[in-house]
């Protein structure tokens, strides 16, 4: 698979919104270094080295970044909110094998069972989540 070099942006050129549900266009802002959408309400200002764009509209949670090389590559920025959600899943990956070896040692245990379901439940919801959320990012 070849992986294509990021591309230098053109203040002058008019590219297709990242915004994969509208298919609009970003058309440069007169007297500044952003673009903005003829269909949604998105901005996008064009970072320090000219090869990605950042989003400044929209919800905050959803601000990403962009580079252009031929179409549209998002960029994963090292967030805390990445590194909390994995040590959330180590965590209760830990406390799920935790309480499966002392349930596998106590087998009389009434509340082990139920606390196992409860754990094995949160950590298949939480590597849904993250799953949902980079797949999000493609």
């Amino acid at each position: 698979m070849h992986i294509q070099k990021p591309q230098k942006i053109d203040l002058e050129q008019i590219y297709p919104c990242p915004c994969p549900r509208k298919r609009g266009k970003l058309k440069p802002i007169a007297l500044t270094e952003a673009f903005g959408c003829d269909r949604c309400s998105l901005l996008f200002q064009l970072e320090p080295d000219g090869y990605s764009l950042f989003q400044l509209g929209g919800i905050e949670s959803q601000k990403h970044i962009w580079q252009w090389t031929g179409k549209w590559q998002p960029l994963r920025r090292n967030s805390q909110k990445t590194w909390v959600e994995t040590a959330l899943i180590y965590f209760a990956s830990l406390l799920f094998f935790a309480l499966i070896i002392i349930w596998a040692i106590n087998l009389k245990s009434t509340l082990g069972i139920p606390l196992a379901i409860l754990l094995f439940t949160l950590l298949g919801l939480l590597i849904w989540r993250l799953l949902v959320i980079r797949r999000r990012d493609i």
